[in-house]
């Protein structure tokens, strides 16, 4: 068994099989039967959406198992979209992660967490990792705060290509999901509240 990290909320390693294994552990300042409620409810929940996300056509590790607090998937050798992301690449991959984020929405299904640190570049495709902050939701402001959270992380990580980057996401992002007018709408009154709280 080798350990690859250890989180807050669960450790991944991968198992003498060669399969990537994501295990919920134990919270010691939660009552032992909240906290077992709570990791089962989040394990399930993120094993849903990572196999209702393969349905939208999204690329992610096929799970091969799951446990009541664990899930094993395929572990997928790659590297991670925020340490790769150039402007040699950049049309490649952020036309990738446009449609793949308009599918995911298209299917009412919020990453949560949908930054580059949380996409894997395999075999010519990219993957979507660690839906643990995920959930399903037709809300357009939720798919516009996922939207923002990744507009966000090429801000701060990839800020010399950003702005590029963002465009060729949104124009496909546009193709793969028929309500994106609505979202990106939605995101430019989330971003015009954020700069007037600012101001205040």
């Amino acid at each position: 068994m080798q350990i690859l990290s250890r989180g807050a909320e669960a450790v991944l390693y991968v198992g003498d099989d060669g399969a990537l294994v994501k295990e919920r552990v134990k919270k010691g300042y939660r009552l032992h039967a909240i906290d077992n409620n709570l990791r089962k409810k989040r394990t399930r929940g993120e094993a849903k959406l990572m196999r209702e996300a393969r349905r939208a056509g999204v690329s992610t590790p096929q799970i091969r198992e799951e446990g009541e607090y664990s899930i094993k998937m395929d572990f997928i050798d790659g590297r991670k979209v925020r340490d790769i992301l150039s402007n040699k690449n950049m049309k490649e991959l952020c036309e990738k992660i446009g449609e793949a984020t308009g599918r995911m929405h298209s299917y009412d299904i919020i990453h949560g967490d949908l930054t580059t640190s949380n996409m894997i570049f395999s075999a010519g495709k990219v993957f979507f990792i660690d839906f643990g902050l995920g959930f399903q939701s037709r809300r357009t402001e939720d798919k516009a705060v996922d939207l923002r959270l990744l507009k966000q992380a090429l801000d701060s990580t990839h800020y010399n290509i950003a702005e590029k980057a963002w465009k060729i996401i949104l124009k496909a992002y546009e193709r793969n999901n028929s309500d994106a007018g609505k979202v990106i709408k939605t995101l430019q009154e989330i971003e015009k509240r954020g700069r007037y709280a600012k101001r205040d």
